[in-house]
């Protein structure tokens, strides 16, 4: 509960802050509660995800060029996702990213939406949750035009 609020009252407090700002808050945060709050490796790598993916949405919200958006993805990619609907998220936006930067290449975000459509699939027929990200991602490659290999 007290890793929520710190991460809200982070959010909240860098509205209009740039991304290097944001980083730089988040990573002293994190610090702090690692510190001071987190107990047990998995708690760690949890908080770790948790920042990661933070940075990483805030990085595509606040259209950060390639350098902090690239090393935002890699940090996510190398700590490994919480859970199928995480990666499906970070698949959707780098693709989404990739589309709205015509000089960068397409294909790694062709390439995590496939991951992410074989992990979905892993989930159980009658989840309503594969259910409805199988729907959201081809929504998605429909309104992206499946990605061409140079936007």
């Amino acid at each position: 509960m007290e890793v929520a609020r710190a991460f809200d009252q982070l959010l909240v407090s860098s509205f209009n802050d740039s991304y290097a700002t944001l980083g730089s808050k988040c990573r002293a945060l994190e610090r702090s509660l690692l510190r001071k709050v987190v107990k047990t490796a998995n708690e760690r790598r949890e908080l770790k995800r948790r920042i990661a993916e933070t940075l990483f949405t805030e990085a595509f919200a606040r259209e950060a060029a390639w350098p902090e958006f690239g090393r935002a993805l890699r940090r996510i990619q190398r700590l490994g996702y919480s859970h199928v609907e995480r990666r499906y998220h970070v698949a959707c936006l780098y693709a989404q990213w990739c589309h709205e930067h015509p000089g960068h290449d397409a294909s790694g975000g062709r390439r995590l939406l496939d991951e992410a459509e074989r992990s979905i699939q892993r989930l159980p027929r009658d989840s309503r949750t594969r259910v409805g990200l199988l729907k959201e991602l081809a929504a998605l490659r429909i309104r992206l035009q499946s990605l061409p290999e140079r936007l």
